[in-house]
């Protein structure tokens, strides 16, 4: 009976984990967009190019494919801003409101096909004239004029946040939306209630882009569509080199970023579906043999008067007994889950939110979507039991009420055969779980290219949402970054007198960096015929000294030599556009951001070592870093962080933040303070998802490990109990204990060795996924992977050691009465 129980609350554990994740992956996988018309599909469009897909398809092809597509189809462009960070004020300044502003342009109302709208939305003439117009939602109306139908071509000084050059402008009303949508980006869903407005996208900037076709539309009918606009546009505007166009759902703005995710969800669901079949395996096994154990009784009920309605029936409370327990077990985990996992969501706001493909997933965190699947799973596996039990009677009463239902030694091949693959799977689990701990250490002892065995204290800053909403100009009005750098260099010395402090980008700035897709700090470096895309980064000429970074030729920035047209490139950007490092020092680059900003010409004064700043396990960001001018206010808007050498104790953190913030509100108040950290802390918080993935695997392949050892034990009592005669009257005749002892325990061994050698013939498959999981590679056959059937092995010994040893001291007089 203890067995059963075991097996249902296993079950239900990896039940739970089973149905999560499915649902997790559901909701990433979404091809719907909150509040748009669900009679569309939604897809990002793309550009098949030579070095991948780029999603950052330009105005110019965009306009062209609209002009060549079917009517059906909608091709639209939107740039969101997060909530609450542009503003509206009624024109006598009575009344502001803080909003998330979406600039759209194409066909972009059209492709989310909205139907309650009061008033019109823009028009693809006014997005193209970028025309004084605006379209709020009803939470913005409210606010501003008690109800939408007053909001309706009133006049609104629009002021946008976020340090846009554009000052305030005056726009009309046109139009009000009635319904839920507040934007076409996935994290637009959970600010539902947030004021939002729309306004034509001025400027011409690629940013991913939404395809919006009917959704009885086949998918074949819109490849060929696609293609045939493609091949009629001049090469001019589809670009040299340019292979075609790609469509990839859901829609999103970072696709490669939710493809990879997904991927790795499809991954862990794949290993709690092997749990679970693993469970489900173990609990028809538990039933098998018990049943078996029981035959002898259900033979004497039979004997007895017994049906085997009535026996079936017994064996059917016991099923829905033990359901019921797999069922609250899965509830509770389920509940626990679903609990963190809202809370993670909403604790990541703001622009955190915005970036992340986990945005997608909050729609299908709710109860119904959770305990239907896992009540209907309950139900298919007593289904099973109950079949299974079926079948063991029917045998029984063919047998004509015989106490036999089949041989011993058929008995022990099924039991074999089950525990040796219970042992095989549990033995890939074990083997990823040891893979994951050798990643996991790897990961925390990479050279990241600063912090070298350096402990300093980062501060970092973050805009100040409300005061720039209050006064939309402020960040024109600062003091400069001279005056800004010694106020703050006098107040950390307040703190700590021997501090040392410098500004620049540091492992895990709170700054995203993508391959392959849309990145608004991207620049493109050129020199000659060679072009690499880089991000570009402001520091201080301390920042090599403060933050330990490996400098591999030339020299750094210096106070006494100030050059603004210096600047400090990666080792990789340097092979990538001079071939080595030595030839890249000395030499001219050409810098451009956007096609309407001009380009800059700038040389390289020396040259860095990789650097990991998405932290370990990620590729390094192509970088290359300008110094600090005295003269600019670039401080706040290139992404740093504030370095402070000598460590300060965790006790000072909260005046060194007051003095830091004191000099934020005098000097520079459209900033704050972020959060004070110790470089400790924050590599322990990049290490953490390779350590999430080690205990996930290390998890999995514990409880592998337990249903193995589970079957094994109950197997084994049968075992045991089947052979109780025989090895007594062996005993009787002179067979020793230790031959019997080694009998059993070498038997138990064998399988396991048996499954764990099938194991190894799948670890070359097996570390390919584990690849795509973790992105690391793995040998399938290094230390690792034989350590953890080591490890293995020894469990299934002490399993097997203590019933052998009671069955080899058992007396053989006591044996033959108790029979």
């Amino acid at each position: 009976m203890k067995g059963r129980i075991a097996a249902y609350l296993m079950l239900g554990v990896a039940l739970a984990a089973t149905v999560f994740c499915y649902m997790l992956l559901q909701g990433m996988a979404g091809s719907q967009i909150a509040g748009a018309s669900p009679q569309r599909r939604y897809f990002t469009l793309g550009v098949q190019t030579a070095g991948g897909v780029n999603y950052s398809v330009s105005p110019k092809l965009a306009a062209g494919l609209q002009q060549r597509l079917p009517d059906a189809f909608a091709v639209a462009v939107s740039f969101d801003g997060p909530p609450r960070f542009s503003s509206l004020v009624l024109p006598d300044g009575s009344k502001r409101v803080a909003m998330a502003l979406d600039s759209v342009r194409g066909q972009y109302f059209r492709a989310v096909d909205l139907r309650h709208v009061l008033g019109r939305v823009i028009s693809p003439a006014e997005e193209r004239a970028n025309a004084p117009v605006i379209v709020i939602n009803r939470h913005c109306a409210d606010a501003l004029f008690g109800s939408a139908q007053a909001a309706l071509n009133r006049a609104l000084i629009l002021h946008i946040g976020g340090g846009s050059s554009a000052g305030p402008r005056q726009v009309q009303v046109i139009g009000v939306i009635m319904g839920g949508f507040t934007g076409i980006r996935a994290y637009d869903e959970h600010f539902r209630h947030e004021p939002v407005a729309w306004v034509p996208l001025a400027f011409p900037i690629g940013f991913p882009t939404l395809l919006s076709v009917p959704a009885s539309l086949p998918q074949g009918e819109i490849r060929h569509d696609l293609d045939l606009a493609w091949h009629g546009l001049p090469e001019t505007v589809r670009g040299v080199g340019n292979h075609g166009l790609v469509f990839t759902q859901p829609f999103s703005t970072d696709p490669d970023a939710v493809a990879a995710t997904a991927h790795k969800l499809g991954l862990y669901l794949d290993l709690a579906g092997a749990a679970l079949l693993l469970t489900l395996v173990n609990l028809i096994a538990v039933n098998f043999l018990e049943a078996l154990r029981r035959r002898s009784v259900q033979a004497i009920e039979r004997t007895l008067g017994a049906t085997r309605a009535w026996q079936l029936r017994r064996v059917l409370y016991r099923s829905l007994i033990g359901a019921l327990v797999s069922l609250l077990v899965t509830g509770a985990l389920l509940v626990a889950a679903l609990v963190v996992a809202r809370r993670a969501i909403a604790a990541m706001g703001g622009f955190a939110l915005m970036s992340s493909p986990w945005a997608r997933v909050g729609r299908v965190l709710h109860w119904p979507h959770l305990l239907i699947p896992a009540l209907a799973l309950i139900v298919a596996v007593v289904l099973v039991e109950v079949l299974v039990h079926a079948g063991l009677l029917a045998r029984g009463q063919q047998g004509s009420g015989s106490m036999q239902v089949s041989s011993p030694r058929g008995e022990r091949r099924i039991g074999g055969v089950i525990l040796a693959l219970e042992f095989t799977l549990a033995a890939l689990l074990a083997v990823l779980a040891g893979w994951g701990v050798q990643y996991a250490w790897r990961m925390a002892h990479q050279d990241l290219g600063m912090l070298r065995g350096q402990r300093i204290t980062l501060l970092s800053t973050k805009l100040n949402k409300a005061y720039s909403a209050a006064h939309p100009h402020a960040w024109m009005e600062g003091v400069t970054s001279a005056v800004l750098a010694a106020d703050l260099r006098r107040a950390i010395a307040g703190v700590e007198p021997q501090a040392v402090v410098a500004f620049g980008p540091v492992v895990g700035v709170p700054f995203r960096h993508s391959d392959g897709n849309f990145k608004f700090s991207e620049m493109t470096l050129e020199a000659g015929q060679s072009r690499i895309g880089t991000h570009g980064f402001v520091a201080s000429p301390g920042w090599l000294q403060v933050g330990a970074v490996q400098l591999l030729a030339g020299r750094g920035f210096s106070r006494d030599d100030p050059d603004p047209h210096a600047i400090l490139i990666d080792a990789d950007v340097a092979r990538a556009l001079f071939g080595n490092v030595r030839n890249a020092v000395g030499r001219e680059v050409h810098t451009s951001a956007f096609p309407h900003m001009p380009s800059r010409t700038m040389r390289v004064r020396g040259i860095v070592a990789p650097l990991y700043l998405e932290g370990p396990g990620h590729a390094p960001v192509a970088s290359f870093i300008e110094a600090m001018q005295g003269g600019d206010q670039t401080f706040r808007f290139m992404g740093g962080d504030l370095l402070i050498r000598p460590a300060l104790p965790v006790a000072a953190y909260p005046a060194l933040q007051a003095a830091v913030q004191r000099v934020y509100a005098k000097d520079s108040p459209t900033i704050e303070v972020a959060g004070v950290r110790s470089s400790t802390r924050q590599l322990n918080r990049l290490n953490r998802p390779q350590r999430i993935l080690a205990t996930i695997f290390g998890v999995v392949a514990g409880f592998a490990l337990l249903i193995a050892l589970t079957g094994l034990a109950v197997f084994l009592r049968l075992f045991l109990a089947l052979r109780k005669r025989v090895d007594a009257i062996r005993q009787a005749l002179g067979a020793s204990p230790r031959r019997l002892y080694t009998g059993v325990l070498a038997g138990t061994v064998l399988l396991c060795v048996a499954g764990a050698v099938l194991a190894l013939l799948f670890t070359p498959w097996l570390a390919q996924q584990f690849a795509l999981l973790s992105g690391a590679l793995v040998a399938p056959f290094d230390p690792a992977t034989w350590l953890a059937l080591a490890v293995l092995l020894l469990a299934v010994f002490l399993v097997a050691h203590f019933p052998a040893r009671r069955a080899a001291r058992a007396e053989p007089a006591e044996s033959l009465h108790e029979l």
